[in-house]
């Protein structure tokens, strides 16, 4: 592998372009499932996903960070047959737990949908447990390339993923759809294990392709004496147990939705029909657009671990402190205008997405839009803090953030008038608590004197006048075209115009994060000429 390293943004924005291509098929491929299998499919598919991506954490999700960690710290110190030799190790941990994992819920497929009280998803699940073991696969070899910070490989693995989970799925799902909901969410979520073996052959033909050239490195960094296995093992092992609890915490309150939902639901007088319906809509829909900011912040995260180890192994506090602080702003000036862009549109938003459904839909949204902001930066200050070491702070974090979530959401949701605001409002809650005990962590271990208001306040002038750009402009378009398709469309881009104008403005971003967008170094030095950057 090439020994010429991306920088964190440079890697952030790799990964960046390829989550928002990733993204966007997946958008693609879940508004005509939304339109055709409605919301009841949408819950059994929900359901199902739910329980994979909690069995995936287990499997699979702290593992690839312990080598991308492990890994930068060995070609730090010039010790690349290190590194590949941390990378074997950990390929052969994680396949044996991905066969396990896998079993367990392929084996438990129906007792898991009958605890949830979603039966129906039984087939779902049977359908996705598969797609652990390939997809476990793929993050050894993804930990690999970013420990080396080079993104371009989970990059290109991410697209083509996305891509096999969105041809295979929604061809599934409209070949199973005449036997029912149930089955055509099978089919769609089987889309998920198609690919996962995807990414993994992937990955595998890149890392066949450069086998030479990581060789080649490995003979020039070669040092006398190589660390054992066993103590390889139980560096990963260390590692990964805490960022495991941690990132279990995050699915676990997925699935506990799943049981608070349908069972307050239900204690509060709807028919098990309507709280699947009701369910259908909060996560398998209004969900997923609460998912959409997180395209930047997920790769930024991921950059963030090796990028801030480096500078921890140097022990530079000036470039640790730097990289915190930008990777904050820029989640805010992210995760700011998608919450309350969100807000301010989302009846609009779900009328165009999914006419057939009820109002309930766009009340989903608008209470569940806030979570984006906090959702954001607790993803953002996990990777800062897992790159500093501390990796397990955020896990105590949240789970405290759970359990106040876990509490909102079983109080509020069974009151009737209340009824899916309050699993809405539990998110919203439990993200907040967690992103403000991550905050305190960092301020307190860094030592910075972090100024939040510094931070905070131009992206939050630049997104109200964001917000009052798109509520006054879809009053105007509704009113004179009397549609509400074109109405918001044109809203909303008219909306991202502004805000994109007034933080420029109010010099509310600087040249190195400009930089990192598509075309912005252009865009950097033309309006440095004109005095605005």
């Amino acid at each position: 592998m090439s020994s010429k390293k991306q920088s964190f943004l440079k890697g952030a924005a790799i990964l960046a372009v390829a989550g928002i291509i990733s993204k966007a098929l997946g958008a693609v491929y879940r508004i005509p499932l939304g339109r055709i299998i409605g919301s009841e499919g949408m819950a059994y598919y929900q359901t199902a996903y739910d329980l994979y991506v909690w069995m995936l954490t287990i499997s699979a999700y702290s593992i690839p960070i312990a080598i991308s960690k492990l890994v930068s710290e060995k070609i730090e110190l010039h010790r690349r047959d290190e590194a590949h030799k941390i990378f074997k190790v950990a390929v052969a941990l994680i396949a044996f737990l991905g066969v396990a994992v896998s079993a367990v819920l392929f084996f438990n497929a129906r007792e898991l949908a009958e605890l949830l009280k979603n039966p129906g998803a039984y087939l779902a699940v049977l359908c996705v447990a598969p797609a652990i073991f390939t997809v476990s696969l793929s993050g050894a070899f993804r930990g690999y390339f970013q420990g080396m910070q080079n993104m371009t490989p989970s990059a290109v693995s991410q697209v083509t993923e996305q891509l096999a989970r969105v041809v295979f799925g929604f061809a599934l799902a409209l070949l199973f759809l005449p036997l029912g909901y149930k089955a055509a969410a099978g089919g769609a979520v089987f889309g998920t294990t198609v690919a996962g073996l995807t990414s993994f052959l992937t990955l595998i033909f890149i890392y066949r392709r450069k086998r030479s050239e990581v060789w080649d490195s490995i003979r020039l960094q070669k040092g006398p004496r190589m660390e054992s296995t066993l103590s390889i093992l139980k560096k990963i092992i260390v590692f990964s147990v805490p960022i495991t609890i941690g990132g279990s915490i995050m699915p676990v309150m997925n699935v506990l939705d799943t049981f608070i939902v349908m069972d307050r639901l239900q204690a509060g007088g709807f028919t098990v029909d309507h709280a699947t319906r009701l369910f259908g809509q909060l996560k398998g829909m209004a969900g997923a657009f609460i998912n959409l900011p997180q395209i930047f912040t997920i790769s930024l995260a991921a950059s963030l671990v090796p990028a801030i180890s480096e500078s921890v192994a140097r022990h530079d506090h000036d470039s640790i402190r730097r990289k915190s602080e930008l990777a904050i702003r820029i989640s805010l000036i992210i995760g700011l205008p998608a919450a309350f862009g969100l807000f301010i549109l989302a009846d609009p938003i779900m009328q165009l997405m999914y006419p057939a459904e009820t109002a309930s839909l766009g009340v989903a949204l608008r209470y569940l839009s806030m979570a984006v902001i906090f959702l954001t930066l607790v993803q953002t200050m996990t990777g800062i803090l897992q790159g500093m070491g501390k990796e397990r702070i955020p896990v105590v974090n949240m789970i405290i953030g759970a359990l106040v979530k876990v509490v909102v959401s079983y109080l509020l949701t069974s009151i009737p008038a209340v009824n899916i605001r309050g699993a809405a409002l539990g998110t919203v809650a439990g993200y907040a608590v967690s992103a403000i005990l991550n905050m305190a962590a960092i301020m307190k271990y860094q030592k910075s004197g972090m100024l939040i208001t510094r931070i905070v306040i131009k992206p939050a002038m630049a997104t109200a006048a964001m917000v009052a750009a798109a509520y006054f402009s879809y009053l105007g378009l509704f009113a004179l075209t009397g549609r509400n398709s074109i109405s918001t469309l044109i809203s909303m881009a008219f909306a991202a115009g502004v805000y994109g104008i007034a933080l420029i403005l109010i010099k509310g971003v600087t040249k190195e994060e400009l930089e990192m967008a598509p075309g912005g170094k252009r865009l950097s030095v033309m309006l440095k000429k004109r005095g605005l950057l």
